[in-house]
């Protein structure tokens, strides 16, 4: 039996990633939503599009002492993607909660006083 497609190395959703890549100018950033089913290549597309940041803007992104965050909602998500990332520590991957305690853990003081002069009222 012959294969009757033929093999190239272009797949389906070639022109979303090339899109997705014309947002993260970091000069000009825009915002995107990406919705699609469960083993669709959301990840994949994601990790394109850090990789595409990584080669065109990587270095000035350093040398300005800038990362790329990239939130996700679980651990999982989160382990998948440093590894496809080779760990680099351009990119700053957190889950939800772990990012914004990440913004918040210096402040835990003044918390804990706003707390105590403000929880009973």
């Amino acid at each position: 039996m012959t294969n009757l497609v033929p093999q190239t190395n272009i797949t389906l959703d070639d022109h979303v990633d090339e899109e997705l890549a014309g947002y993260l100018n970091p000069d000009a950033p825009r915002s995107f939503f990406l919705f699609a089913g469960a083993g669709s290549g959301k990840t994949r597309s994601l990790v394109k599009a850090l990789n595409h940041i990584r080669t065109t803007h990587g270095r000035t992104l350093a040398y300005r002492g800038q990362k790329v965050a990239v939130i996700t909602f679980t651990n999982a998500a989160c382990d998948e993607i440093k590894r496809r990332l080779d760990f680099n520590p351009l990119f700053c991957v957190s889950t939800i909660h772990s990012f914004a305690w990440e913004l918040i853990q210096d402040f835990h003081h003044d918390i804990r006083e706003w707390l105590r002069n403000n929880l009973i009222d």
